[in-house]
């Protein structure tokens, strides 16, 4: 059987792409604007609904391969969470990637190919700064 994985890359701020890696083959690369928020949604609505789609038709997912940074805060944290809560609920290996490895995506999917990379069960986020996610203070007048 050929192994096929679900690319996920979240970490530019406001762009979304997803791949079906199968065979050492990009079969389906999907890219938009949008926040991390959305990526489940458009997965589901993409490979999982359709008739004509990859799970649809009889394939089965080998695992999940996620860009883990850097990039920004709230991007990298929403592909890396969401990578994370899919392997985790289908029992799948996770396979975390740069982003500069994630540039030649189809090299990246001859790697996973000849399982030349190796998996884990989780992935941490790489941010490209530390997180500043407090309100910050304003000096009293």
């Amino acid at each position: 059987m050929r192994m096929a994985w679900l690319f996920i890359d979240t970490h530019e701020q406001g762009r979304i792409r997803y791949a079906w890696l199968e065979g050492g083959v990009v079969q389906k690369q999907t890219e938009r604007e949008g926040r991390a928020s959305i990526l489940l949604p458009m997965i589901a609505k993409d490979l999982v609904t359709p008739s004509n789609s990859p799970l649809k038709r009889g394939r089965e997912l080998s695992g999940v391969c996620v860009v883990e940074g850097p990039g920004s805060f709230s991007a990298v944290r929403g592909g890396v969470l969401d990578a994370n809560l899919l392997a985790r609920l289908l029992r799948l290996p996770l396979v975390a990637v740069s982003a500069a490895e994630a540039h030649d995506l189809a090299g990246l999917a001859a790697r996973l190919a000849s399982g030349d990379i190796s998996t884990s069960s989780y992935v941490a986020p790489v941010y490209d700064r530390e997180p500043n996610i407090t309100v910050p203070k304003t000096p009293a007048a």
